[in-house]
């Protein structure tokens, strides 16, 4: 489990790089906010549709080798991005990054192989806090690379760095990562006739309790897409903020998730169970989608975006392991990468929304659709909860 942590955390670590930069990397290239949506959702595009086939693969071949493949598709996103002197290239080096990191349904469906269903969700958790710690690490060292002026920003340094982090995470994989995949599965998938993709995909989706999991998901995070698309525009046009000011602030919010998810989720859902803390980080983080529309001070924006990291902290990882719970060893990476893939549909459709609403009707009109999002979120809870096994959310 440490090893994978430390993998993860390297990994999410070169993506933060690279996050403070691509809003005005945009700028940088001649382009508007309207048009972000070209580069995120090239990159959640490529995450949604290839997630699926690499859960389905790693079923069958093990967690391993997919992993070690998609982190060396990732270092060569980065290199592209890295010599990126166009928007196509720019766009082309998030399509790659985007079909590597269909990966991450992976990284969950491994935690799953080591861990039980009594401390699945501290699991999840520790995982959870690697991204958030890359998120922490990332974001400062991209943003002090970069510097704090959009005019004079450098964004061939951190591409490369993203670069160097990512193959290091590789030979982590190739040289020291165990398979999670027990040899008797393994053996079992071999020996069961293959079954279309998209058949497999249907079975997941007819099961009611997990259709409503995946959909709380795909709200949650379509919420969340709306935020990390335009965040860096609007504390410009708000702030006058620049890449290293952009890079701070999502230290402070990596800084409180990683919290969270490492010391606090444990004992959370021991003592509140899984299903309370979802419905709590859905009522958190409307309250922060709210907060932060009205924020004008540097107070307001710190303490809005710390209940969203909050809430964030809680749901994703108690969501990904009530998902979890809902698979059997065989389609454990069909389950979870169905989920991340919902979850990267989110990020392709947010900000296709966002920027447009953004430059067209309201800066921070984004925020407040959000903040609505949480509604059918909490409704859909409510079912839930009704249909769940009771094991599921009973406090221990």
């Amino acid at each position: 489990m440490p090893l994978l942590f430390l993998i993860v955390f390297i990994n999410l670590m070169g993506f933060g790089v690279v996050i403070p930069l691509m809003p005005f990397y945009v700028l940088h290239l001649g382009a508007g906010p309207e048009l972000i949506i070209l580069i995120f959702s090239f990159y959640s595009g490529a995450q949604f549709v290839t997630a699926p086939i690499w859960g389905r693969l790693s079923d069958k071949y093990g967690r391993k080798p997919i992993l070690a493949w998609t982190m060396l598709a990732t270092v060569l996103s980065y290199i592209i991005l890295a010599y990126a002197d166009s928007l196509w290239m720019l766009v082309l080096s998030r399509f790659v990054g985007g079909v590597a990191a269909g990966n991450i349904g992976i990284t969950f469906a491994y935690m799953t192989d080591i861990t039980t269903e009594e401390d699945r969700s501290k699991g999840m958790g520790l995982l959870g806090a690697a991204f958030g710690l890359g998120f922490i690490v990332g974001p400062a060292i991209g943003g002090i690379l970069a510097g704090p002026d959009v005019a004079t920003a450098d964004y061939f340094t951190p591409a490369i760095v993203a670069a160097a982090l990512s193959l290091v995470a590789y030979i982590g994989i190739v040289t020291l990562l165990p398979e999670s995949l027990k040899p008797d599965v393994r053996a079992r998938l071999a020996q069961q006739k293959p079954v279309p993709l998209l058949r497999q995909i249907s079975t997941v989706m007819s099961r009611r309790v997990l259709f409503m999991l995946v959909a709380i998901g795909f709200l949650f995070t379509s919420a969340w897409a709306l935020l990390e698309a335009i965040l860096g525009f609007w504390t410009n046009a708000q702030f006058n903020y620049g890449p290293t000011h952009v890079g701070y602030l999502l230290v402070w919010m990596g800084t409180i998730s990683v919290f969270i998810q490492g010391f606090l989720i444990g004992p959370l859902t021991r003592r509140f169970g899984e299903q309370n803390l979802l419905m709590t980080a859905m009522a958190i983080s409307l309250v922060g989608f709210v907060a932060l529309a009205a924020s004008t001070t540097l107070v307001t924006l710190l303490l809005s975006t710390a209940l969203l990291s909050i809430s964030s902290g809680l749901f994703n990882p108690t969501a990904s392991s009530l998902v979890s719970k809902e698979a059997t060893e065989e389609n454990r990476g069909v389950v979870l990468s169905v989920y991340q893939g919902a979850g990267s549909l989110a990020r392709m459709i947010g900000p296709a929304f966002a920027g447009p609403v953004f430059v067209w009707i309201g800066a921070s009109v984004p925020f407040l659709v959000a903040a609505g999002l949480m509604v059918p979120c909490w409704f859909l809870m409510q079912r839930v909860i009704r249909y769940q096994r009771p094991a599921a959310s009973t406090p221990g």
